[in-house]
């Protein structure tokens, strides 16, 4: 039986995640980071205009293993939080990666062998995040399980009940990966053309070069997909572009949020993970290559300008002192 959870990253999914889990379970909710994160959360998470206290642990002073630790970082941040996930969990702590991409799993896998690590992904939120601050109106659903589960784990039931509790849909479903390629297919054509296009979702079924660039971007996974064996097909494509085109028109990509907020995006889990697997399958990836490309670039530029803009103020304080 769950009692004690934790949450590492309360950016958008996370921060909604906690907030939603706080009303149920707020004597047993941490949120794990290192001293920095720590402080900063102390001072509360605020969620939907709402500040909320969840339980702190300090990773760079504690270790207490919980029974449930749900992963809500991004994926550039996956291996760097693993020290925070150690202090965090024993062999009988259950892991939940919601991460976007296809890696998150196997890598935490890979990492935490005797632990009990399920898939997970979020559909349907319109959870974002300004600044430090979150909101949203949709929950959405989690979708987790392990790869295959014809027959319920009873540690997936748990997971499942204890989200359900709080208010949080939480479904099972049998072919796990599928559902997580599935969701990597639309994060690869809603995500990358929306930065490259700068659309919001009502431009998606208004223009047909923008349906076209979804149609080629996503193509390449299907493609990519049929080698690896993935239960992914046409209609799976189909089916995609139609969510796409009928999702709340005003609403933004969370790539495109991260770019006009000049932060750090996905790209290297979703294009740069595309190329890999194309090399991988003899995939011809051009798409996908081209869109990586152009972002990372786009990215590269201002993160830079930030980090000079950084220094010249650092520079222009230290002249004003001395």
């Amino acid at each position: 039986m769950i009692k004690t959870a934790g949450i590492i990253g309360t950016g958008a999914v996370g921060g909604m995640l906690c907030s939603l889990l706080y009303k149920e379970y707020a004597e047993n909710l941490f949120v794990i980071g290192n001293q920095r994160r720590s402080r900063r959360t102390k001072d509360g998470l605020m969620v939907n205009g709402k500040k909320i206290y969840p339980l702190v642990l300090n990773t760079e002073k504690d270790h207490k293993p919980l029974d449930l630790v749900i992963l809500c970082m991004k994926n550039y941040d996956l291996e760097n939080s693993m020290q925070d996930l150690r202090a965090a969990i024993d062999e009988n702590t259950i892991i939940l990666p919601l991460l976007n991409g296809v890696t998150a799993t196997d890598i935490v896998k890979k990492a935490f062998p005797d632990n009990r690590v399920l898939y997970g992904i979020v559909m349907r939120t319109d959870a974002a995040r300004i600044n430090y601050d979150v909101i949203f109106a949709t929950c959405g659903e989690i979708q987790l399980g392990y790869a295959q589960n014809d027959v319920y784990a009873e540690e997936v039931i748990e997971v499942r009940d204890y989200l359900l509790k709080a208010g949080v849909k939480a479904v099972i479903y049998s072919d796990m990966v599928r559902m997580l390629w599935r969701k990597w297919m639309i994060n690869i054509g809603a995500n990358q053309v929306s930065v490259v296009t700068g659309a919001k979702f009502k431009y998606f079924g208004m223009f047909d070069e923008i349906e076209i660039l979804l149609r080629a971007s996503m193509k390449e996974i299907l493609d990519i997909a049929k080698v690896e064996k993935i239960n992914l097909t046409e209609q799976d494509l189909d089916d995609v572009v139609e969510i796409l085109i009928n999702y709340p028109p005003e609403k933004k990509t969370s790539m495109l949020q991260d770019i006009e907020a000049q932060r750090r995006t996905e790209i290297d889990s979703f294009a740069g993970t595309v190329m890999s697997y194309g090399v991988k399958c003899k995939i011809p990836t051009p798409v996908n290559t081209m869109l990586y490309y152009s972002i990372k670039a786009r990215e590269k530029v201002y993160l830079k300008e930030k980090e000079e803009e950084l220094l010249h103020g650092g520079e222009q304080q230290q002249n004003i002192l001395s």
